[in-house]
């Protein structure tokens, strides 16, 4: 299929590993020019290497966009190296325990306000600082696509990730009302929620629960079933990579899907029961 993405420019936020990187390479191959963006230099350069060595455009930025200053940086730093943008992909998000690191996350009664303050900041306001300062240009230029990158936890709860979860679905319902309000101006807005997606450190998590359970720690094709049959009763047999996610995002982000907005789309092996 061709989507005339040839030559658009494109920001992925949080794209130096895992789910962002695996939206940025998929943009590449159809001839995007990526800026990849992340808070580590040594990770952002092998996805850029990765991309070029593949043929296509990329480079990349450094900051912290959960911060007015760092986001504003990022900006004017992608400003510099692409004139502008015609996509921006707000991927960018985590926990405050999570990425402070250091053993289990804490529960819902015992997560402090400043982790939920963090955890906003990092994922609503990240994406609103980025979608006030791009998308003014891309109402002057008439085109232009906003994907936002929520999870299933932001319509589907589990115990204890609050803070994460009410961030998730934030973005969800932020992307609605923006579509509303660009209506008419050849800019779409929409979510994708993925569900499990499978990074090293993921497997290794699924692996030592298996190896608890009496399972091989060797036959990951096993453990990966009864996973995902058994614990996450989902209808396709294997959890997600990031280029599932990858392509949903390229397809939002083309032309292709000019009647499609402020809509959220779930990539998540039919993880999620309820009727959309």
């Amino acid at each position: 299929m061709q989507l005339d993405l040839q030559g658009k420019r494109a920001l992925v936020t949080g794209s130096n590993s895992g789910i962002g990187a695996g939206i940025a390479r998929t943009l590449a191959a159809e001839g995007v020019r990526v800026v990849v963006h992340g808070r580590n230099a040594e990770r952002c350069a092998a996805v850029v290497g990765e991309i070029v060595a593949a043929g296509g455009t990329a480079d990349y930025v450094l900051g912290d966009v959960a911060t007015e200053e760092g986001t504003g940086a990022v900006a004017d730093a992608v400003e510099e190296r692409l004139g502008g943008l015609d996509i921006l992909v707000n991927n960018a998000g985590g926990r405050a325990s999570t990425h402070r690191g250091g053993g289990l996350n804490p529960g819902w009664l015992d997560t402090p306000w400043t982790d939920w303050v963090w955890t906003y900041e990092q994922n609503i306001g990240a994406a609103v600082r980025l979608i006030q300062r791009f998308v003014p240009a891309m109402k002057e230029r008439g085109w232009g696509r906003v994907i936002n990158i929520a999870s299933t936890s932001g319509t589907q709860t589990v115990p204890e990730m609050g803070e994460y979860q009410a961030a998730k679905a934030a973005m969800i319902n932020l992307t609605s009302s923006l579509a509303r309000t660009l209506a008419y101006t050849g800019i779409t807005v929409n979510t994708v929620s993925p569900g499990t997606i499978l990074t090293p450190a993921l497997r290794r998590t699924f692996t030592d629960m298996a190896v608890k359970m009496g399972m091989d720690a060797d036959d990951w094709d096993a453990i990966e079933a009864k996973f995902t049959r058994e614990i996450f009763d989902q209808p396709i047999a294997r959890f997600g990579e990031p280029g599932d996610i990858g392509r949903m995002v390229t397809l939002l982000a083309s032309p292709l899907s000019s009647y499609m907005t402020g809509a959220n789309y779930r990539v998540d092996g039919g993880f999620i029961h309820s009727v959309n």
